[in-house]
Parts: C-alpha cells; sequence; structure tokens
C-alpha cells in the first residue's frame, strides 16, 4: 500500500492507479469553504474532502487557479497545471465516524473512516510557498481502512503559524516536508509548536464534525 504522499504526487495519481479515472464532483465552492467528491467511473466516492479556504493574501493568478477549481478541476492537478510543486503539511491523521449519506456515497457499511487533515502548500521557484487553505480528506474503507500506522505518525507536523513562532520559515517548512517532514535537529521546536497547534485542530475538527452531521448528500 502506498503512504499518503507529502510531496508533489497527487491524491488523484494514488487514487487512479487503484481506481482509473478520477472526476471531482463539487457540492460547495465558496469563499470559505470546498467540499467535493473524488469519484471513479462508477460514481462511487474514493474521498470526500473539505477544504477551509485561505484567500486573504491571494495572488491574482492563485485567484484564477481557483476560479478553475470551483468549476470542477481537482485542487493539486490545477496548481500542477500552472507550474506548481506541491507540498501537504499534515496537522493529523484520526478516524471519523460515518454519517449515513457518507456510508451511502462511499458504499460501504463501515461505520467509521481514516481521515487526514493537511495545510495545502503550493510553490513556485524564487517565491515564498503559499498555503491555499487546510484540506480534510476523509477516506472511503475501501480505499484506507480506518486504521492509524507508523507512517501516519511520523508524517504529523504542526499549523505553520505555530511552526513560525518557533522560527521556522514557510520556506524550512517545505524543505522538511520535502525531506520527509525532518525535524530530527529541531525537535523541541516541533513539540512545542504540535502543542500550541492542538487548540486550533480541536476546533477544525468540530468544524469538520458539523459539516458531516449537516449534510444529506
Amino acid at each position: 500500500m502506498e503512504h499518503f504522499p507529502l510531496v508533489d504526487r497527487l491524491h488523484t495519481d494514488v487514487l487512479e492507479s487503484k481506481y482509473g479515472p478520477i472526476s471531482a464532483k463539487v457540492l460547495q465552492h465558496d469563499e470559505q469553504i470546498r467540499m467535493t467528491h473524488l469519484i471513479d467511473k462508477s460514481n462511487v466516492s474514493r474521498t470526500f474532502a473539505i477544504t477551509f479556504l485561505k484567500p486573504k493574501d491571494w495572488s491574482s493568478e492563485i485567484k484564477e487557479i481557483n476560479q478553475h477549481i470551483s468549476e470542477g478541476e481537482a485542487i493539486g492537478k490545477a496548481f500542477r497545471e500552472k507550474g506548481y510543486a506541491i507540498r501537504k503539511n499534515v496537522l493529523d491523521v484520526y478516524i471519523v465516524e460515518l454519517p449515513p449519506w457518507l456510508q451511502k456515497q462511499f458504499s460501504t457499511k463501515m461505520p467509521a473512516a481514516k481521515a487526514r487533515i493537511s495545510e495545502f502548500y503550493a510553490k513556485k521557484d524564487g517565491v515564498e510557498p503559499i498555503i491555499y487553505g487546510e484540506v480534510v480528506e476523509i477516506y472511503s474503507p475501501d480505499f484506507r481502512g480506518p486504521a492509524i500506522n507508523e507512517t501516519d505518525k511520523k508524517q504529523i507536523s504542526a499549523l505553520t503559524k505555530k511552526l513560525e513562532e518557533e522560527n521556522c520559515s514557510k520556506e524550512e517548512i517545505w524543505d522538511r516536508i520535502t525531506r520527509g517532514n525532518d525535524w530530527s535537529n529541531k525537535i523541541p521546536n516541533l513539540k512545542r509548536a504540535r502543542i500550541n497547534s492542538t487548540g486550533k485542530i480541536l476546533n477544525l475538527k468540530q468544524k469538520i464534525n458539523e459539516t458531516l452531521n449537516t449534510q444529506n448528500i
């Protein structure tokens, strides 16, 4: 089983290697949130994704990319087509209870699924990385069983804002993700940033849970 790719290889690439062509079914995309199913050729959802967007400092090019995404392009593919490299700064990996509507979309009777929260980084050479949004990917149990493995745990980092408070720039975070989330020479900094990220991540999980329980799609 392929581990979650932190660098360049897209989630849709991994899905397509197992299920064939994957398309995005957009349920909502506004200035604050995007909700989408990544569906296979049989119209079965293999991942349900919620993105909490970060539009405050977007350039005109990022706004253009966002427009393509709002029209149904997968996030990673839209950035890659414009020449951006991609990184995922993983904030947590956990198990969520599946509401009946999502069980139906996943074509499963399993009550729980694996979920991953990440900051979605994109970057061009010579330019500081940008964070497009905080993304939670909830995987269909057929794609990824509801279990957390050691690689998942090793990939968990901390919020960029809290790492910056530890004097770690976005460029440094990008480089460390590129090296497999290597914080070996700054373990105390990472530990403090993780602790200081706890409240925001709990709030994110509450928003995710509220979103799941108010949908019926």
